[in-house]
């Protein structure tokens, strides 16, 4: 699909359609995503008042799943991993917030009494889930290291992304849409549903040590249905060319 962009009109509603055409164009891996964020606005059925703090995180988590979707498939690659960054950082603080209810771990007032989200805390936060999730901890972490590596900051290789040089003609084109690459946008869509998955099977784990939340009846068999297609579609992926073809590049380039 080459969505119009010459206006602000064009670009509107070249967005809706992008969106509304995208299970048709990436298929599973769109309803997977959707899927799991279905689960994460209903997998609740009641959270104690104390824990309001959890609740906090766990809307940033639920808005930045969803922008992250409409994201990837309105092909805006970067704004989407910058979302699930947050989505990660927010899910993280979410899990903390479960068995730890005290304000002063989230923020704390400087000099001049205003509330400050200090790294030191956030730190603190992370350590804890390290030493008592330590396999989600990994997963977050890694997920973490390449959004921070790739689009956190402005490079060349992103920038790509939103170029065209027509040197035959001598001009060049900023396009506002990304160019369309259907492999990273199903692979991206998987991640966003993995995680999700992920994020939800910690706050579970966290909860049965607490037992403060209660979850949906349906949970446990909607999330061994998500796992199903998780491991399907990661499978497939993996089995495409150019992902063999990257891991032996990789490989070589290691080998080095």
């Amino acid at each position: 699909m080459s969505p119009k962009q010459e206006t602000v009109e064009d670009i509107i509603n070249s967005e809706n359609e992008l969106l509304a055409s995208a299970e048709d164009r990436y298929g599973d891996y769109f309803k997977f995503a959707i899927e799991a964020n279905d689960l994460l606005n209903s997998f609740l059925e009641s959270v104690d008042g104390t824990r309001f703090i959890f609740t906090a995180f766990l809307s940033q988590v639920r808005k930045h799943t969803l922008l992250a979707i409409f994201s990837t498939v309105r092909l805006h690659r970067i704004q989407a991993l910058m979302s699930i960054r947050q989505v990660l950082e927010a899910g993280s603080s979410a899990a903390y917030a479960i068995p730890n209810t005290d304000p002063k771990d989230f923020a704390e007032k400087d000099e001049n009494g205003f509330l400050d989200a200090s790294k030191r805390l956030a730190v603190k936060r992370y350590k804890w889930l390290e030493e008592n999730h330590p396999d989600a901890s990994r997963a977050i972490e890694r997920q973490k290291g390449l959004i921070n590596g790739s689009v956190s900051h402005a490079n060349i290789v992103y920038a790509m992304q939103n170029f065209k040089a027509r040197f035959d003609e001598n001009k060049f084109e900023t396009p506002f849409f990304d160019t369309e690459d259907e492999l990273h946008i199903k692979g991206d869509l998987w991640m966003i549903g993995d995680i999700v998955w992920g994020l939800m099977d910690l706050f579970h784990g966290v909860n049965l040590k607490e037992g403060i939340i209660k979850f949906s009846p349906d949970f446990l068999e909607r999330m061994s249905v998500l796992r199903a297609k998780d491991d399907e579609l990661k499978k497939e992926m993996m089995e495409s060319e150019r992902f063999k073809n990257a891991m032996k590049l990789r490989s070589d380039s290691e080998k080095e």
